[in-house]
């Protein structure tokens, strides 16, 4: 019996309008659905309560605890929400400095939240080394800026539901607030502030992705997406050839795959695993897997998210074969694939390539513009 697994998993951005005006705020959750946070500054700091109580603190950490529907400081009960700020350091929130000030706020379980609230470019400056890396060069960086810059402020209000704007983590961004700055990464976002990647006059898409393996990929075959906008039809690359899983092979037990896709499908025991179809990146666009219970097709983007995502780097398979109870799998890149090839950047600022010549090669089309922060 054959079956067919269509992929689920559709990676959708809205169609968002190019806006010159920008709220110069931003608000990030940092810590979510907690009952305590350990709070405090770099320098004296204040907590200040929904009532207008204030308590002036030296520099250090306090802990804030919910519980019974108030929020205690040592035996004081504050009024929720919550403002932790400094007028002369930084803030803390658990073990992470932050720019700006702190909010705090009840969720709907009963537990609090933790936002961080700050400038949208010092924002930025917390996302650039932990999107990239501050070894790479600084043309490379500020390429990295434009993109992450351009996600943030399309997605603005992406978690308006639990109070803030965007999360800390891979599901908005990766910000590691002050604690990640770096020299370079924050001269990256200065040199390029303001700046966004559009694209007829509305907000580019600015996927990307670790390593491209030599050509980056269309999300028609990633994520099923029907109206490609033509500045991601995919790009080959000649600059991260050098770049880890470039090339990368890894061994899976037999039983270890069936227990994965058997949560998506009825699958048997797997005889052999087979890609099928091949898109104009090199990437399989299938996998036929046989089995005890008969063969099953399945997307390979979704075969290898349901899989490990982090052991089978990408869907671009050289091979894959069966040897006793395991399934060898050989491939190229790291990830989606769509946009931004970050070792490509790398490779091209090294080539002496600026930011503007690395965002117009894997977004062709597409134009720099800027906008002014309200």
């Amino acid at each position: 019996m054959k079956k067919i697994v269509l992929s689920v998993l559709v990676l959708f951005f809205a169609s968002y309008v190019y806006c010159a005006d920008v709220s110069q705020i931003i608000r990030v959750g940092v810590i979510t659905d907690t009952p305590s946070v350990n709070v405090g500054g770099s320098a004296s700091f204040s907590i200040i309560d929904n009532s207008g109580k204030r308590y002036n603190l030296s520099q250090g950490m306090t802990k804030l605890a919910y519980s019974g529907g108030q929020m205690l400081l040592g035996k004081n009960k504050l009024a929720l929400p919550i403002r932790v700020e400094s007028a002369k350091g930084l803030v803390y929130a658990g073990k992470t400095a932050y720019r700006g000030y702190i909010l705090i706020s009840k969720t709907a379980n009963n537990k609090v939240n933790v936002v961080n609230i700050l400038r949208f470019e010092d924002y930025l400056k917390g996302v650039v080394p932990k999107e990239s890396s501050a070894k790479w060069p600084l043309e490379t960086l500020k390429a990295q800026a434009v993109i992450s810059r351009t996600y943030a402020i399309a997605n603005m209000g992406k978690h308006r539901a639990q109070g803030f704007d965007l999360c800390d983590g891979t599901h908005c961004q990766v910000f590691g607030g002050a604690s990640a700055e770096v020299p370079i990464g924050n001269e990256a976002v200065v040199e390029t502030a303001g700046e966004v990647l559009t694209y007829k006059d509305r907000y580019a898409q600015t996927v990307f992705h670790a390593n491209c393996g030599g050509h980056t990929e269309s999300p028609k075959y990633v994520w099923g997406w029907t109206d490609i906008p033509e500045y991601l039809e995919g790009v080959r690359c000649k600059y991260c050839s050098d770049a880890p899983y470039s090339a990368w092979e890894t061994a899976l037990d037999e039983s270890f795959i069936r227990q994965k896709l058997s949560k998506t499908a009825d699958i048997g025991e797997i005889q052999s695993i087979s890609p099928s179809g091949q898109t104009p990146g090199g990437s399989a666009i299938d996998v036929i897997i046989k089995h005890s219970k008969g063969e099953t097709i399945m997307n390979a983007y979704k075969f290898r998210l349901t899989i490990d995502a982090w052991r089978i780097k990408s869907n671009t398979f050289k091979g894959i074969k069966k040897q006793n109870d395991k399934f060898f799998f050989v491939g190229n890149g790291w990830g989606h694939k769509v946009g931004l090839c970050q070792w490509g950047a790398r490779g091209m600022g090294l080539d002496g390539k600026n930011y503007a010549q690395i965002l117009s090669y894997y977004y062709p089309k597409t134009k720099i513009e800027k906008v002014s922060y309200k």
